[in-house]
Parts: C-alpha cells; structure tokens; sequence
C-alpha cells in the first residue's frame, strides 16, 4: 500500500536495485564535473548536465538495464 501512495503523490516509485545504479552512474560521473565549485544554475553547470552528465547518465542506466 505504501508503494501505492508513493507512487500516487510523487514522480513514481522505484526499485532499491533503480536507485543503487542511479547513485552508482552519479559517483562515476560526478568526477567530469568541470568545478565543483561553480554554484547551481550557472551557465557552466549547466552547459555540463546538457551536453555531458544526462546522455552519460542515460548510457550508464541503459548498461545497468534501467
């Protein structure tokens, strides 16, 4: 039932084994970030999750078979 309404009230559930790869493909590539010290939002950050960090991640889930 908790699953039920976790899925009714938010983005949906996913499964234990869908979060350890999603954490998993972050760690690897967290380290192509090009500062970490450039603020949320900036023009470089996010330049970087458009062209670099979501078609890895996808790549990376699609390896892990999500």
């Amino acid at each position: 039932m908790e699953a039920a309404i976790r899925f009714w009230n938010g983005p949906g559930w996913s499964s234990p084994a869908r979060n350890k790869a999603d954490h998993e493909c972050f760690e690897e590539l967290e380290l192509t970030l090009p500062d970490p010290n450039d603020p949320q939002g900036s023009e470089a950050r996010n330049e970087w999750m458009a062209n670099v960090y979501t078609p890895a991640r996808i790549e990376c889930m699609k390896r892990k078979g999500f």
